[in-house]
């Protein structure tokens, strides 16, 4: 009978030890959450991304990513999340704001990863990486981009015989062509915003820049960008009866305008019988274009590092991108992804694109965008513009 007991007990205790042992394998086993957040730019979007986290999922047995959508107002609620030390681990960064939240701390340094894991940083477009960067320091990759092209009316180009121009002073004559012959009825040649984001390109391809705007070369940039509109052959949308330049496209109101990769999916569906062709951006001294760009970046406060770069670096990898890019809603950051057809006006700004932001960027852009509005309309000199910029851009 002793016996018997004894072996009852010795069973117990070896059934407890597999109980144990199975569930410190559960634990061993379970999953790594990994939160990943941005804002929403439509449900299209929305539904690729998460069967692109789904696809990481599948594929990485020990992280389990989550995705929400923060609304209202983006850099507001990162920046209360910041505050209270609780942050998505992984996040969306636009060029705009990193220099900011890089001189604030709450974006982790990626250099010791990218050297532990050697991640081939390369296959990015210098310019796009350079907009995440500070010194030496790497704070992000660039998950996509668009940088500006130029858009012609085919019946208002038609009209004129004329061809697609690749500098300034062939831009002017056709736009002067375009006036003389009236390829454009109701409305102008060319459609201008009023908006810093649209002169830019024309500064840098001029040899300016932001550094050293009050140069001769920002001046004589902003003299011609404002002086298609003094002489006649440009006007800003307002004037044109649309809310934007690709709505005066679609409306005809304009036969020449400069935006960027959005607005293919808004013509097919707005103005899906407006035909046009999509051609690289002039250039004058050197091309210059800007890169409209957001970065995967993962928190300094991020509580699950390992697991958060295990995400950030395969989503911005070339599997990860070319899911990313299937279905065309925006161009590939990597020289090694191939963008959907159609888009190679765009691709062809990728080697001298520069991200768009500035230091002090939400003051310095609002001051910049009502002094160009107010040299429109001759109520500011250039000068005096260029004067506040330079002003403004130090903070």
């Amino acid at each position: 009978m002793r016996k018997s007991l004894a072996v009852l007990l010795g069973l117990a205790a070896v059934i407890a030890l597999v109980a144990a042992t199975a569930q410190a394998g559960t634990k061993r086993a379970k999953a790594v959450n990994v939160t990943l957040a941005g804002w929403s730019s439509g449900p299209d979007e929305d539904t690729l991304l998460q069967q692109v986290v789904a696809k990481f999922n599948a594929t990485h047995k020990s992280i389990h990513a989550t995705f929400s959508v923060i609304n209202g107002d983006y850099p507001t609620a990162m920046t209360a999340r910041f505050a209270a030390h609780n942050p998505p681990d992984v996040f969306y960064v636009d060029s705009s704001v990193a220099p900011g939240w890089e001189s604030q701390g709450v974006l982790q340094p990626l250099n010791s990863y990218i050297k532990k894991g050697k991640y081939d940083t390369s296959k990015f477009y210098p310019g796009l990486l350079k907009a995440f960067t500070k010194g030496k320091t790497v704070y992000g990759f660039p998950k996509d981009w668009s940088p500006l092209a130029m858009e012609i009316s085919n019946a208002a180009i038609a009209k004129v015989g004329g061809k697609r121009p690749t500098t300034w002073a062939q831009l002017q004559a056709l736009a002067q062509k375009m006036a003389d012959q009236k390829a454009v009825p109701g409305g102008k040649p060319i459609c201008l915003s009023a908006d810093w984001a649209r002169l830019l390109p024309f500064v840098l391809q001029n040899r300016g820049s932001l550094a050293n705007i009050q140069s001769p070369a920002a001046a004589q940039a902003v003299n011609f960008y404002v002086g298609l509109v003094n002489k006649g052959l440009a006007q800003t949308p307002d004037k044109l009866g649309a809310g934007w330049c690709g709505e005066a496209l679609g409306k005809q109101t304009a036969g020449i305008i400069f935006e960027g990769n959005w607005l293919l999916p808004y013509m097919k569906s707005t103005y899906p019988t407006v035909k046009y062709g999509v051609y690289p951006m002039v250039k004058q001294k050197t091309g210059g274009n800007l890169g409209f760009t957001v970065s995967y970046s993962m928190a300094k406060d991020s509580k699950n590092k390992a697991a958060a770069w295990t995400l950030l670096s395969w989503l911005t990898s070339k599997q990860g991108q070319k899911l990313w890019m299937s279905k065309g809603l925006a161009l590939p950051s990597r020289t090694d992804v191939k963008a959907v057809g159609g888009r190679q006006a765009f691709l062809a700004a990728g080697p001298f694109s520069q991200g768009w932001g500035f230091p002090n960027f939400s003051t310095a852009y609002s001051i910049m965008n009502n002094d160009l509005s107010a040299v429109f309309t001759g109520s500011k000199s250039v000068s005096q513009m260029l004067a506040d910029a330079a002003s403004a851009l130090k903070g």
